[in-house]
């Protein structure tokens, strides 16, 4: 009797020593916890033992699977057409603006101990985290900000705002991206919002034109002030050479003048005549006899 009775127990007991083993998936990695504290945080793939329950227990968050979280909008409630609350999508801008801004985190659980052991909700907690940080970094931008330069480096900083939360906590968060999926004012003045938005860019064309034309006439007027500056300087020594040339030529003929005033009184007396017969017509009148009476210059 004993003998059966120890063959029972040993039987029982090897089934239960059998309910130890488990598999952990390739996308997964094990925690497992006696009475509740970590004895194994990272268990990897395969087939592992453990002491059966009640005394242990083993947790298998997906390591590798891309968590997605959705901030202003919920994407259950989009698929099925509901509307998120004013408050969970609207924003106030830092030049006291609001817009509707709907941000998608994308993360992955990095240490599995301390996602499930250090926070009581981690992801609920990683949104509020997100929420939060959104409205700070929206409320310290202007909507132009926002909406252009701005808006890769409010991504940016939400995500290392998030990963700062999380190793702060310790959640065991990896965070991989944090994308602005809409930026856009309510609808009861996105036309109006609209049309300012399109005075600016017509702004923007016309400056960008007046400029344009800036750096095209800019070269042209001075290629035309080079221009004008080397003719006049050209011009000048020109004048300068030719009155130094006619000074040079008085001072000879003030020394021959000195010297005999009177021949080179006649001198420059006959030079200025023949200068002027020279270029001038010339009419000369005779008489019957073939005498000459007159001569009459004319201009040329």
């Amino acid at each position: 009797m004993i003998k059966l009775i120890s063959t029972v127990i040993a039987i029982f007991l090897v089934i239960y020593l059998l309910f130890g083993f488990y598999t952990i998936a390739s996308d997964e990695m094990g925690v497992v916890t006696l009475f509740g504290k970590v004895i194994e945080d990272r268990v990897p793939p395969g087939i592992h033992w453990k002491l059966p329950a009640p005394f242990t227990r083993v947790d298998k968050p997906k390591v590798t699977v891309i968590k997605r979280m959705s901030i202003g909008f919920k994407l259950a409630e989009q698929i099925q057409g509901i509307k998120p609350s004013r408050e969970e999508r609207e924003r106030l801008t830092g030049d006291a603006n609001v817009l509707r801004v709907a941000m998608m985190v994308q993360y992955i659980v990095r240490d599995p101990a301390d996602y499930l052991m250090n926070t009581e909700g981690p992801d609920f907690l990683l949104r509020k985290a997100g929420e939060a940080l959104l409205c700070e970094e929206v409320g310290s931008v202007s909507v132009d900000e926002l909406l252009t330069v701005r808006k890769a480096e409010v991504e940016q900083f939400l995500r290392q705002g998030l990963q700062t939360f999380s190793d702060e906590m310790r959640a065991g968060f990896h965070i991989q991206s944090c994308n602005l999926q809409k930026v856009e004012p309510p609808s009861e003045v996105i036309e109006s919002f609209n049309e300012v938005s399109r005075a600016k860019s017509n702004r923007e064309k016309i400056i960008n034109e007046a400029r344009t034309y800036q750096s095209e006439l800019l070269p042209r007027a001075r290629a035309e002030s080079q221009r004008i500056i080397q003719s006049a300087q050209a011009s000048a020594a020109a004048r300068i050479s030719q009155a130094e040339g006619e000074k040079a030529r008085f001072d000879k003929l003030l020394v021959e003048y000195r010297r005999n005033p009177n021949i080179l009184r006649q001198r420059l007396f006959w030079d200025c005549v023949q200068s002027i017969l020279t270029e001038s017509r010339k009419i000369i009148i005779n008489d019957d006899e073939g005498n000459t009476l007159r001569i009459i210059t004319t201009p040329p």
